[in-house]
């Protein structure tokens, strides 16, 4: 187990195969600005080819999970742009790649949302394959208030909400609290006190280890390509990582496991 120094913008504490990621610019209510976004881009290059680690929870320092992006430091590099350069375009266009690779992830991400999940924070919420929300939370699509758009996370919304409800938020730019954020589908379960947040995070972590890991990381790959691919070839993909599992260790292990009614003795993911 390891804490990083108080100053880097993403604090990583890892438990066995649990990691700890904690948003750490709280003077700035954990906005994204580029620090944080190298941090991020470095955890999930590590995070795709490290398989001794299989849940991560986010969440943020300071009582607030994201307000968004950095608006201050958007301003400089609009104003710093050269000719031909949209630096704050760039940048937009690098965070929403994160994104993806970060929905992409074989391992279990899970977010726990307290304070602001604003902006970037609510596409944060959205890409997390869990999130639990504090009931006095407030998340939102804020962009449209200050004249841009939700360009990056506006496809995990729709995939999160579906088209309308996220055209409701997206258009109004209203926050929402922690009741109506798991009544709309951005998170799963609210907590209504601080001990009733940290219980159910506990209960949930115990259920994902309840788990095979390469089962829900391939369960992970076969939703995530839902809509993508024509359903004749989900049909053989999903096929092929079914047999791949049931002939493997875990699958042999956990079956097994189930008719000697015991607890399954998981491997690694890898």
């Amino acid at each position: 187990m390891s804490t990083q120094a108080s100053e880097n913008p993403l604090l990583l504490r890892q438990d066995g195969a649990r990691l700890f990621a904690t948003f750490n610019r709280p003077q700035r209510r954990n906005a994204l600005d580029d620090t944080m976004l190298f941090a991020l881009e470095a955890l999930i290059t590590r995070l795709e080819s490290d398989r001794s680690v299989r849940v991560i929870v986010f969440r943020g320092a300071g009582g607030h999970f994201c307000a968004g992006g950095d608006i201050r430091e958007r301003r400089d590099q609009t104003g710093q742009s050269r000719p031909g350069v949209d630096t704050a375009m760039e940048r937009n266009i690098r965070a929403g790649q994160m994104f993806l690779r970060l929905a992409r992830l074989p391992q279990t991400t899970v977010g726990v949302v307290e304070g602001y999940a604003l902006g970037g924070g609510f596409g944060f919420a959205c890409v997390f394959d869990i999130t639990l929300v504090a009931a006095d939370a407030q998340l939102g699509l804020a962009e449209t208030r200050i004249g841009v758009a939700p360009a990056q996370i506006a496809p995990h919304v729709v995939r999160r909400v579906g088209l309308s409800n996220a055209r409701y938020l997206g258009l109004t730019g209203r926050r929402i609290g922690g009741e109506e954020a798991v009544r709309l589908g951005v998170a799963h379960e609210v907590a209504q006190t601080p001990q009733d947040l940290e219980n159910r995070l506990a209960h949930l972590l115990d259920d994902i280890d309840a788990c095979g890991p390469l089962a829900c990381a391939a369960t992970k790959a076969i939703m995530n390509r839902v809509g993508e691919m024509p359903l004749d070839a989900m049909i053989e993909y999903a096929g092929c990582r079914f047999g791949e599992l049931n002939r493997g260790p875990e699958g042999v292990e956990g079956q097994q496991a189930f008719l000697e009614k015991r607890k399954p003795r998981w491997l690694s993911l890898g």
